[in-house]
């Protein structure tokens, strides 16, 4: 388990955290427009927000994480793990409180386009994938 984990391919997994933040930006901003033609603008900076509250966790956990190089020890890949999702819940507690403390935002657009973004990491990690092969199901090769 240890030589998996520092023999991490840090190129996929930046390409895999790019996939996931652009999923989150495309339902963040659907969720947005929706806002915007359904209650107005308020709405739509209100959704906005909440996008941005789940991009910026989500990309905050991605640098923690991805930082290293190849051949970092499980160890040092482990607590940067730990770390990131320390700081993501920190981040997101700190930043839904301060925008749901203000008079300028709707909770409701806000807190719906923040539970889009999670869809965001479905749609990341489909577009980027497993590798594929030719096998077939019980075929030896």
């Amino acid at each position: 388990m240890s030589e998996a984990l520092s023999n991490l391919d840090v190129r996929k997994g930046r390409r895999q955290a790019l996939a996931v933040l652009l999923g989150q930006g495309m339902l963040g901003a659907i969720v947005a427009i929706a806002c915007l033609a359904v209650w107005g603008s308020r709405a739509a900076v209100s959704a906005a927000t909440g996008a941005g509250i789940g991009i910026a966790a989500t990309a905050l956990m991605a640098f923690a994480m991805l930082r290293h190089g190849d051949g970092a020890s499980a160890e040092r890949v482990a607590l940067s793990f730990v770390t990131g999702w320390l700081v993501k819940v920190g981040f997101t507690i700190a930043a839904l409180v301060v925008a749901l403390g203000s008079s300028k935002v709707d909770a409701v657009p806000m807190l719906s386009a923040y539970l889009a973004t999670f869809l965001g990491y479905w749609f990341g990690a489909a577009r980027v994938g497993g590798t594929k092969t030719k096998r077939t199901v019980g075929v030896d090769n």
